[in-house]
């Protein structure tokens, strides 16, 4: 039965193993092939996609990178500090994981030119409270700051042009398990 033109207008004449049923498949076929290279073509005249930046700041997190000229001359002071959200009880059972097994909070330094760079990182094992920093249960959750002091050389990780930098807080817990945030992206010549 020639219906115009399509071989058939509904799928009871389409039977299989029939001309009708074979037709309809080749034709679906080369629909979906011709789909898929169209596709395909405008995937490439979209260009490149532009490498991934820094991830978004988590709220709350901060980074402030100082020049230690003063003191030290070729050095920077890094802080880091934030509030990980979360019920006091919750980050009083967190911090009191934290000193068993691999528990511990690690900054790591990125460097971001359209992609994550690593530049240093620092590592605190346990729950700790000193002049430079400490991690701690609060009513906001775990509240946590950090400053180390690092070469400037360290963060110079785009030799002609402008640096940016940003730092990952890792919370790890006795069991290893990971929670992080990112600080915002600092800007500089360093």
């Amino acid at each position: 039965m020639n219906c115009g033109f399509h071989e058939c207008d509904t799928v009871a004449e389409a039977q299989p193993g029939t001309v009708a049923f074979m037709n309809t498949r080749n034709k679906i076929a080369s629909a979906v092939s011709g789909a898929t290279l169209i596709a395909a073509a405008i995937g490439m005249t979209a260009g490149v996609v532009p490498a991934s930046a820094a991830p978004s700041q988590s709220p709350g997190s901060t980074l402030t990178i100082v020049d230690q000229n003063i003191t030290g001359a070729g050095k920077n002071r890094i802080i880091v500090q934030g509030v990980y959200p979360m019920q006091k009880p919750d980050a009083v059972g967190y911090l009191n994981n934290l000193t068993a097994g691999c528990g511990g909070m690690h900054y790591i330094v990125w460097g971001d030119d359209g992609g994550e760079q690593y530049l240093f990182d620092r590592n605190y094992p346990g729950v700790h409270n000193d002049i430079d920093g400490f991690v701690r249960a609060t009513d906001r959750g775990l509240e946590y700051q950090q400053q180390f002091v690092v070469p400037a050389s360290v963060l110079n990780e785009d030799a002609d042009g402008t640096d940016e930098v940003f730092v990952r807080a890792r919370f790890v817990d006795g069991d290893c398990g990971q929670r992080v945030q990112n600080t915002n992206v600092v800007k500089g010549n360093f």
